[in-house]
């Protein structure tokens, strides 16, 4: 993610925890998202009290940018 930010190209990013309420990117993320390179996506909701990410999760999580790719790729 740090050298598609530095190199300043597009990319997705999948997050496992969704997002809290007034959630705001930091920094460069921030810029990223504002300049149209960044799009932040989670298919699930905001959880206070999720610590981890599964095994599960990031199978999920892979399946979706797999799709994702496929979907842009047409």
């Amino acid at each position: 993610m740090q050298v598609l930010l530095h190199e300043q190209l597009s990319f997705i990013y999948l997050t496992d925890n969704g997002f809290r309420e007034y959630y705001k990117p930091t920094d460069a993320l921030f810029d990223a998202c504002a300049a149209g390179r960044m799009l932040i996506l989670s298919p699930w909701s905001y959880d206070a009290g999720k610590r981890h990410i599964s095994r599960a999760d990031c199978m999920a999580l892979n399946a979706m940018a797999e799709e994702i790719c496929n979907q842009i790729a047409l």
